[in-house]
This record gives structure tokens, C-alpha cells and sequence, in this order.
């Protein structure tokens, strides 16, 4: 009988075990957000967010459209998540995580048109965007414009894993930290 009971035990924590990252927003693919005035949160585009707006896919990078938000996932690790504005400079954005704020992208400056590829946005001088870091666990991130003088317009997502390197220095900085403190207290 107790054979059973390991068996069911097993099959139970197999299907409801949650994935490195959900479906919904995966690693390395740039998703397209829309968002109309300031202070109104960003959606995701049709037909992924059927009460999104229609949006103008990216004419370069591979794209997606994004679900409807909050953006929920879960990692093992920490990823870095990068948002950027696209189109005409002049909007800025407030990221969340389960409601609470992680930052504000780049103060936008000037009128330049960077188009509809993120990469290209990302590049041009003038558009906002930032890169904010994220540690492991679960996440809900949502988007709120905080300037937008035309409007409304699109951005982009992509979220990526932190690359090894900084992992392993950050490690490396916390095994020093813990010597120097130990030597310190052992005379």
C-alpha cells in the first residue's frame, strides 16, 4: 500500500511542478506592449491580448506579441529584463514587479523615429529604455507610461538569463566577503 502512496506522491509533484519559465513570456524573444496615456497601464497586443490594440509587429528582430498583462513567470535564476520605447522618442515607462515599482526607464530627449525594431530603438541615442535586474523566483510585471505626449504608442520586453560571468563574480565577491569577515573575527 505504501508503494502506492510514494508513487502518487511522485506523480503529483511532477505535474504540478512550475517550469524554469512560463510559456507566457519566454527567454530571448522580444514581446511587443502597447500602452495609450500616461498613468494607464500598458497591455499586450492582439491577437495574444484580445483587449489589446492591433499593433505594428517589428520589421527587423523577431518579435512577438505580448499577452495580456501582468507578465508572470517564474526562473531559477536571475534574468535581466529590458524594456525599451520604440517609434518617436518621448515616452517613459514604469516597470513593476507584483505592484511594487523597480524603476522608471531613461529620461527620453530629443524627436528622433527609431521604427518599430527594438534593437534599433535600443541603439538610438534619445529613446528610453533600461535594463533591470531580477533576482530568481517568481515575477508579475507590468508596465505603466509615466510620459506620453502622443498619446499612445509600443515598446518592447525581452527577457534574458544574467550572463554567467556576473554571476560567478558576485559569487566570488560574497566567498571574499565571508573570509574577510571570519578572519576578522578569529584573532
Amino acid at each position: 500500500m505504501r508503494r502506492y502512496n510514494v508513487w502518487a506522491v511522485a506523480i503529483a509533484v511532477l505535474v504540478t511542478a512550475v517550469p524554469a519559465l512560463a510559456d507566457l513570456v519566454p527567454l530571448g524573444v522580444w514581446e511587443e506592449f502597447a500602452f495609450e496615456a500616461a498613468g494607464t497601464p500598458a497591455t499586450g497586443c492582439i491577437p495574444n491580448d484580445p483587449a489589446g490594440p492591433f499593433c505594428l509587429g517589428s520589421f527587423g528582430t523577431p518579435t512577438d506579441f505580448a499577452p495580456a498583462p501582468p507578465w508572470t513567470f517564474s526562473t531559477p535564476s536571475g534574468v535581466l529584463l529590458t524594456v525599451t520605447d520604440t517609434f518617436e522618442a518621448g515616452d517613459q515607462f514604469e516597470v513593476f514587479d507584483f505592484g511594487a515599482s523597480i524603476g522608471l526607464t531613461s529620461a527620453p530627449a530629443g524627436s528622433d523615429d527609431c521604427g518599430s525594431d527594438p534593437v534599433v530603438c535600443l541603439a538610438t541615442a534619445g529613446i528610453s529604455e533600461r535594463a533591470f535586474s531580477l533576482a530568481s523566483g517568481a515575477h508579475s510585471i507590468s508596465i505603466t507610461p509615466v510620459i506620453a505626449p502622443s498619446r499612445g504608442g509600443a515598446g518592447f520586453f525581452l527577457l534574458q538569463p544574467v550572463p554567467e560571468p556576473q554571476s560567478w563574480t558576485l559569487l566570488a565577491s560574497a566567498v571574499l566577503a565571508f573570509l574577510a569577515l571570519r578572519r576578522r573575527s578569529h584573532p
